[in-house]
């Protein structure tokens, strides 16, 4: 961002709150390209600093008739050859300057001089340069424009080559790591060929952390931090907005979020050796309620992953490849209850009306001792069965006859037994937001009983009148609110 601050209003005359000599008008200027980190002389090589622009204004004048009342230490006297003389810019006369400067955009004059002599301009603390800023002889009024590095306090040193001579010094702006100005933004505009807008490099070679573009978003007050990266403006209230092909606008089902992906293929693609996508759920106290990962490299390996109750409103499918037709798929649905079963099963033979049914180590592990229930069908012929002790131990089972049979045992998972109530409260199917419509991908059955139930009109809108009721035009509401952030330290 090597800036030429010609973005000043050009040939405009400051009315300062200073009372100005007419022999040397205050006026803008042209700023230099300049680049500052730290630096210490014209020369260092550094990483861009943005400009900030501001009215310009008088700093310093030791001139003692032509600005009366001016501050105690940017008036006179005036320079004595070789003695540095220090000025605290941010406490100076022109108001607004805050203590985030790197660098100073300065209009440096000399009027009464008194024989051919220089000034050196320079941060406070560093060493003086070899190279001066202005040069004089007797008599003249001189005036040079300078990028001038903050030194130690945001301060800047000046020392003339001789004694007497007087000093004016004008500000236009200056260079800053920080927009610090509300009315400062930056954009990339008018790309009008087919390459990236931006590009953004770390060519680091032995970094061994996050070395490769870091950005914070954050906002304070009462603002929000609306938009990280995003390919077009206005899309959504994303923290990063990722889009591959057209734009998708689909306003009231898909409110802001963290990160948007938009894409025909893929919206959003996670790879990695363990997680590839992670979702957290937390509480307003930062707890962990639930976590759900895309790609989880354990045990088996996991496509789908959760650490709480997995939840759906359709069927869940495992599919298979057709063994003949590779047009084809085979699709099993999941059996479904009201409790999270468990079972084993398998096959035995009564020997003298008798037969005892080893209960596996991993079924006991899992399962409640309470609520086995246990089946058994006869093989080869019909047989009184019956069932004559039933723990997570051993079965025993008694027949009128010596046959085969197959057994099925059942039961209810040990540490989800509570969760045998499929009536309760729930919110899974509210509406996004006031303006969602009825989702497509219900069946129309689901579609009936949403209507049925007042979730939706029967054009597919939102019931307002329910939500009211229910209050979800108050947890609407409650989402759009900013969150609030912590205070600036």
């Amino acid at each position: 961002m090597r800036l030429l601050a010609s973005v000043l209003a050009t040939g405009l005359l400051s009315l300062t709150l200073f009372a100005q000599s007419s022999d040397i008008p205050l006026s803008n200027w042209t700023v230099p390209p300049y680049r500052s980190s730290g630096i210490t002389t014209m020369a260092d090589v550094t990483e861009p600093r943005p400009f900030i622009g501001v009215q310009p204004c008088r700093l310093v004048d030791t001139r003692t008739t032509t600005i009366p009342n001016f501050p105690a230490g940017f008036g006179p006297p005036r320079l004595t050859a070789g003695v540095p003389r220090s000025f605290d810019l941010e406490n100076g006369p022109c108001p607004g300057l805050p203590s985030v400067i790197s660098a100073y955009s300065l209009n440096i004059t000399v009027t009464n001089t008194l024989g051919p002599g220089f000034i050196l301009i320079y941060p406070k603390g560093a060493s003086q340069p070899t190279v001066s800023t202005l040069n004089y002889v007797a008599g003249q009024t001189v005036a040079n424009a300078a990028i001038v590095p903050a030194g130690l306090d945001q301060d800047i040193t000046v020392v003339a080559g001789v004694s007497g001579t007087d000093l004016i010094i004008d500000i236009n702006g200056y260079f800053s790591q920080q927009w610090t100005n509300q009315a400062n933004t930056f954009y990339l505009v008018n790309n009008s060929f087919n390459n990236p807008t931006a590009t953004f490099a770390n060519n680091s070679t032995g970094c061994t952390g996050s070395c490769g573009l870091h950005v914070t978003i954050a906002s304070t007050g009462a603002g929000r931090a609306i938009s990280g990266f995003a390919g077009d403006a206005g899309i959504a209230s994303s923290g990063v907005f990722g889009r591959q092909g057209p734009f998708f606008n689909f306003p009231g089902n898909y409110p802001g979020a963290g990160v948007r992906g938009e894409s025909t293929q893929l919206g959003v693609l996670g790879i990695s050796r363990v997680v590839g996508v992670a979702g957290s759920l937390v509480n307003v106290s930062g707890a962990v309620l639930a976590e759900g990962y895309l790609g989880y490299n354990t045990g088996p390996g996991y496509g789908v992953w959760s650490t709480a109750n997995y939840g759906g409103g359709g069927a869940k499918f495992f599919v298979e490849p057709h063994p003949t037709d590779a047009s084809k798929v085979i699709r099993y649905i999941s059996l479904e209850g009201p409790e999270p079963g468990t079972y084993f099963r398998g096959r035995g033979k009564f020997e003298r009306g008798m037969a005892r049914i080893a209960v596996p180590e991993d079924f006991r592990l899992v399962t409640d001792s309470e609520g086995l229930t246990v089946q058994i069908t006869p093989i080869g012929g019909m047989a009184s069965v019956g069932v004559m002790k039933a723990d997570l131990n051993e079965i025993v089972v008694q027949s009128s006859r010596n046959l085969e049979f197959y057994y099925m045992v059942n039961g209810i998972r040990r540490t989800h037994k509570h969760l045998t109530s499929p009536i309760g409260d729930g919110n899974e199917y509210m509406p996004k937001s006031a303006d969602a419509t009825m989702p497509q991908y219900l069946t129309e059955g689901q579609k009936q009983l949403l209507i049925q139930n007042g979730t939706y009109n029967a054009d597919g809108t939102v019931n307002m009148e329910t939500a009211q009721r229910l209050g979800w035009d108050r947890i609407w509401a409650e989402r759009e609110r900013p969150t609030p952030q912590p205070s600036p330290e």
